[in-house]
């Protein structure tokens, strides 16, 4: 009784926490050096939406981009359109999951492709000032 129990506990807790990528993500693009970014993903089943800031040309402008695409089986992949680029860029990211809840891919626009890494973003608590 007590074995069935905790199988039970067991998966309860598995389904009340599913792997997934809702939430926001603090993206970091490895491209020569460092660039965070933010990523904002929405996931209902496999399907995925979501924006992402990307830095332009101009020092300091950011752009934003929406994105569809889909999570199965801990892979991730997205797409989207910079609609204000002359001519319009599509980006692409593909991305998986590690045992760790971390993301790991390669984001591309063109026919340049980065390195990216993420994790959740963490939100601060107030220390009590």
């Amino acid at each position: 009784m007590k074995l069935l129990l905790a199988a039970l506990a067991f998966a309860a807790a598995a389904l009340a926490d599913p792997v997934g990528v809702n939430g926001t993500w603090t993206m970091t693009l490895h491209a020569g050096h460092d660039i965070p970014t933010p990523l904002v993903l929405k996931q209902q089943d496999t399907k995925v939406t979501g924006t992402i800031r990307l830095p332009t040309q101009t020092i300091g402008q950011l752009v934003e981009v929406d994105l569809t695409g889909e999570f199965v089986d801990r892979a991730l992949t997205l797409s989207g359109t910079v609609e204000n680029a002359d001519p319009p860029a599509t980006v692409k990211i593909v991305g998986t999951m590690k045992d760790d809840g971390t993301l790991e891919g390669t984001l591309a626009m063109h026919t340049h492709g980065v390195p990216w890494t993420a994790e959740r973003f963490k939100e601060r608590k107030p220390s009590g000032f």
